[in-house]
């Protein structure tokens, strides 16, 4: 019985073990083909320099999750089967293909060098230090409220309604009035909270999440980073309607916080100044 149950738990064994290689590929070495379309053979090693490329922006469509799944492969297969097509008609023989295919070579390589400014920047944090201590104003966090005053066909968040019924000249004079009323001594805070449209910031004296740019819509910082602290703003209009704004306070933004910003800043500076060194144009067939 002992044995028998010996043999029959490594007869299992050994037929798991076969079910799991099945399962589980087996290494393919790098000069092996595996992928064929069109007039192209490709190896693994060929496959997985040239897949990359595939995935750029400026390229063919991928879909798989990475280079080994059969989605990519059948993507880049038939990209390859295309290739081959447009070649047999000698299409990449026109003038007009090769310098198109020449001029998307120029803008991925110009591309590939702002990425490869980007890693300079990182390798260089006291210069990103030096940046961020000369343009702290610039990267702060803004504490303010701010009056809402709606009108019929703005844009709004799931389940606002109130003064939604006013024509945008009453919205304009509503706000104008609420305005006249702050400048004659009216508490802000007071008045957003009796007034204002937006529900969610109302109840709260109108004061908004603290926010650093690129959070908010262009117009509302604009002009929010353009006011001082305690200031407070004209009637302005976005999508949203007519606002009012009032800053509370400015805080700077932790270095850590705005590394990346810095040092991709950094790298648009230098990319562009590269891209004015040894340029000369004719002024005889060049005009202004």
């Amino acid at each position: 019985m002992k044995l028998s149950f010996r043999l029959g738990l490594i007869l299992f064994t050994v037929q798991a073990a076969a079910a799991w290689q099945r399962m589980t590929p087996a290494p393919v070495a790098d000069d092996t083909v595996v992928l064929r379309a069109g007039s192209f053979t490709l190896t693994r090693a060929e496959y997985e320099r040239l897949v990359p490329g595939f995935q750029q922006p400026a390229g063919a469509v991928i879909t798989g999750a990475n280079a080994q799944t059969a989605q990519s492969a059948a993507d880049v297969a038939r990209v390859l089967a295309l290739v081959t097509e447009a070649q047999r008609r000698k299409l990449d023989q026109q003038p007009q293909m090769q310098a198109l295919i020449q001029v998307r070579g120029y803008v991925l390589l110009a591309n590939s060098l702002l990425l490869a400014l980007v890693e300079d920047a990182k390798k260089d944090e006291a210069g990103t230090r030096a940046l961020w201590a000369s343009e702290k104003h610039s990267f702060v966090e803004i504490h303010a409220r701010h009056i809402l005053v709606r009108y019929k066909g703005v844009k709004t968040t799931e389940g606002a309604g109130k003064g939604l019924s006013r024509t945008q000249e009453e919205a304009k004079q509503r706000a104008a009035s609420l305005l006249q009323t702050i400048k004659q001594g009216g508490d802000f805070a007071a008045i957003a909270k009796a007034e204002s449209d937006d529900e969610s910031t109302a109840k709260l004296g109108g004061a908004l999440p603290p926010f650093s740019r690129g959070a908010m819509t262009a117009e509302f910082e604009t002009v929010a980073f353009g006011l001082p602290v305690g200031g407070y703003s004209e009637p302005f209009k976005t999508e949203f309607g007519y606002h009012i704004v009032q800053v509370t306070d400015h805080q700077p933004l932790p270095f850590e916080k705005v590394r990346a910003a810095l040092e991709n800043i950094r790298a648009r500076q230098r990319f562009e100044e590269l891209g004015k060194l040894d340029v000369q144009l004719n002024d005889l067939y060049f005009k202004k």
